[in-house]
């Protein structure tokens, strides 16, 4: 009998009052790396104890009052209940719940005096908090009207062509990015030092002189520099026609010398050089000629990345119909709607609790990782040597992260890095651009 072994440590009249919680501390379960929906709570009592008789399960004596980001609380119910081994005041609930800070532990008092009524209550500890167990716990999905109907072609302006005006774009981009007076220096300079011969478009040579101070500004050295895998810097970068792929938005390709090609679709020169920054990101990656799934799913995480943070810069973008607008838009929701290391964050592969990153829509992925590999559907290559710029960008974020350096085409650390190193507020911010709401499940 689990009675006949929690001994207690009192006497008289102490021994039969119900002991106190000193703490509850709820964890999340970690299953093979993966996050799950499970939590363990560790029930400490001031002293050790012993239950009064009775035919109850002991779980059935602990429930909780959980939270809930959209307001109101829930009823949630005990799994299992265990005396931790070799403790008479210790006790282990398994939970099928995320447990935020706050929620309310409630045991019975007649679990300890037979005739006893009511609960003693003790506050959750928790790393959790209700906004992120809800993210942790649900897809989320837009109520915003930018992603109702079909897409616009942005028009091309007299604007997108000037070397002035564009310059001026650039320099309100990095004031609303508020950053500092030397990377505003060095963002203008390195505009007006863009070879045109090799960018002939004054929005992209504002696009990708935009990059200074991201994550991604590593990319500008590794197409106007020789500091690649091509040892050279790229002949071209311009709109045009990606070659053998007239509906891509960009694609890199290579000269007799080697040297890189970056054909952005010219359909995307009306776009706002926040919606270019990260195709520019994206295709400096590709430089050996050795693409894959593994390749394609890295580039567009970190483009993604790339381009939630502008969004929480300006939450316009958000609202944008365009083309290119659009699929960066929808590849940052399945973003959102991924991870499994950090659920509560962005992620590529499958988070606990979402059947699909899309909900909504016919989309069937349940995960980023799944959506991009179906829109390459093309590339028969899983993998691919690790590209020294994606190797880059992901040193530049285990930083942020708080992590060792890792192998960006490890899809398992990519996952674990870009939740870790998404900011919170970046992350929220996006996430009212996008309107976006909890799935009805029911």
């Amino acid at each position: 009998m689990l009675a006949a072994s929690l001994v207690a440590c009192s006497s008289g009249s102490d021994q039969l009052a119900p002991p106190r919680i000193s703490s509850a501390v709820a964890t999340r379960d970690v299953v093979n790396g993966d996050a799950t929906l499970v939590s363990t709570v560790k029930v400490t009592f001031d002293r050790e104890f012993k239950l009064a008789p009775g035919d109850l399960p002991f779980a059935s004596n602990f429930e909780l009052t959980v939270p809930l980001a959209e307001g109101g609380a829930s009823r949630v119910l005990v799994r299992t209940a265990e005396v931790a081994a070799g403790s008479g005041r210790v006790v282990t609930l398994k939970v099928n719940s995320l447990l935020p800070e706050d929620a309310v532990l409630k045991v019975r008092r007649s679990a300890f005096q037979a005739k006893a009524t009511g609960t003693i209550d003790a506050k959750i500890e928790s790393p959790l908090d209700k906004t992120m167990v809800l993210l942790a716990s649900k897809a989320l999905t837009s109520t915003s009207e930018a992603f109702l109907g079909d897409t616009e072609t942005a028009p091309v302006t007299p604007a997108d062509r000037d070397v002035v005006a564009m310059r001026q774009v650039l320099e309100r981009h990095l004031q609303q990015r508020q950053v500092d007076p030397q990377t505003l220096q060095d963002a203008l300079q390195l505009y007006d030092l863009i070879p045109p011969e090799i960018v002939p478009s004054p929005k992209l040579r504002a696009a990708l002189a935009a990059l200074t101070g991201t994550f991604a500004e590593p990319a500008i050295a590794s197409l106007l520099s020789a500091n690649n895998c091509t040892r050279r810097p790229a002949n071209r970068i311009a709109f045009q026609e990606p070659p053998g792929y007239p509906k891509l938005i960009a694609r890199v390709t290579y000269v007799g010398n080697g040297a890189r090609v970056v054909s952005v679709n010219p359909y995307a020169e009306g776009e706002r050089i926040e919606h270019l920054m990260p195709i520019l990101a994206h295709e400096a990656i590709h430089c050996d000629q050795q693409d894959s799934l593994v390749e394609e799913l890295a580039a567009t995480a970190f483009d993604g990345f790339l381009y939630l943070e502008l969004v929480a810069a300006d939450d316009s973008l958000a609202q944008a119909r365009t083309r290119v607008a659009r699929e960066l838009n929808i590849d940052a929701i399945a973003l959102i709607n991924s991870g499994a290391r950090v659920p509560e964050s962005v992620g590529i592969l499958p988070s606990p609790g979402v059947k699909t990153v899309l909900p909504g829509t016919n989309a069937t992925a349940g995960s980023f990782a799944e959506f991009i590999v179906q829109a390459y559907d093309t590339i028969g290559q899983a993998s691919s040597p690790t590209e020294a710029l994606a190797a880059t960008y992901a040193t530049i974020l285990a930083e942020v992260a708080g992590m060792p350096p890792g192998d960006a085409f490890d899809v398992r650390y990519l996952d674990e890095l870009l939740g870790r190193a998404m900011n919170g507020r970046v992350f929220l911010t996006a996430i009212v651009a996008f309107g976006l709401a909890p799935e009805d499940q029911d």
